[in-house]
């Protein structure tokens, strides 16, 4: 489990929201704020002067002074730096530390919120990122994880099954599962996969799914856990199942390059549509 939450704060509603989503989970620990304050901003480019530096300082001090004041179990630090808002971020994660970042409600553009703060930084982290939607006055209970037999799924089972014994609450966990592409060869006599191939394939992954479920009640048996097999694409089975979760929690697969700036399209596509605060898992290094 972490060890430190950082959180991204410029004195947004989104940042906001994102600070107190994150006092919540680091209750009794360490909770760093992170103003980062970019040199040039928007399209003026307009060079950042002592007297904007001065205020943003004194704003992140209040909202650290509130946080101390609001919980006083929580050990708050604060720290202002001037940069780039990602780069920064991304040098203090790690596999220990929770980097929390908070988003708008998804409204405009749909190129704004694939290059949003969140988006890119849990694709290129060193460690877990939560992305915290504004707040809502939806109740919200349990922890959702979607998995898919990966090495970045297993981290993320590990990770949403820790949270949920540590906070008390249910897990489910969720795999999705659709029909390989069918590609017709100049030899293939039959392109449409039989009614057999199919109950197969589907054996196989609730195979995976049960797997799953039986390491979290061999690691945590006093744990509630349900486990769900869903067929079709796993974005939209994940985003129904997370509208009433109090967490998602999704893997993201190692990835090197241009495209490690990306994230996968599953997860990618649950950062475009949040609707609960969803944590982003990177896959461990391979060794």
């Amino acid at each position: 489990m972490t060890e430190t939450t950082i959180v991204a704060w410029d004195g947004s509603a989104p940042a906001r929201s994102a600070l107190e989503w994150a006092a919540r989970w680091a209750s009794g620990g360490d909770l760093t704020l992170v103003r980062v304050l970019e040199d040039s901003i928007g399209i003026t480019d307009y060079i950042v002067d002592d007297s904007m530096v001065d205020a943003a300082r004194a704003a992140l001090e209040d909202a650290a002074a509130e946080v101390r004041l609001a919980h006083p179990d929580l050990r708050v630090e604060s720290e202002f730096v001037r940069g780039d808002p990602i780069g920064e971020l991304r040098r203090r994660s790690a596999p220990n530390r929770l980097v929390v970042v908070g988003t708008h409600r998804r409204e405009g553009s749909k190129l704004r919120f694939e290059w949003s703060v969140g988006a890119r930084l849990a694709a290129s982290a060193r460690g877990p990122v939560a992305i915290v939607p504004e707040t809502d006055s939806a109740t919200r209970s349990g922890v959702v994880v979607g998995i898919d037999g990966s090495t970045a799924s297993d981290a993320a089972v590990a990770f949403a099954a820790e949270h949920a014994s540590r906070s008390h609450q249910p897990l489910r966990i969720i795999h999705a599962w659709q029909e390989p592409p069918v590609w017709q060869g100049p030899d293939s006599l039959d392109p449409v996969p039989s009614q057999d191939f199919l109950d197969s394939l589907e054996d196989t992954h609730q195979q995976i799914l049960n797997e799953s479920v039986t390491k979290v009640t061999d690691a945590w048996p006093e744990l509630p856990v349900r486990g769900t097999l869903m067929h079709g694409p796993p974005q939209p089975a994940l985003l129904e199942a997370s509208r009433g979760a109090a967490v998602l929690v999704v893997g993201n697969h190692g990835l090197h390059g241009v495209e490690r700036l990306l994230l996968g399209s599953v997860s990618h596509a649950l950062v475009l549509n949040i609707v609960s605060p969803t944590i982003v898992i990177s896959a461990p290094p391979e060794t």
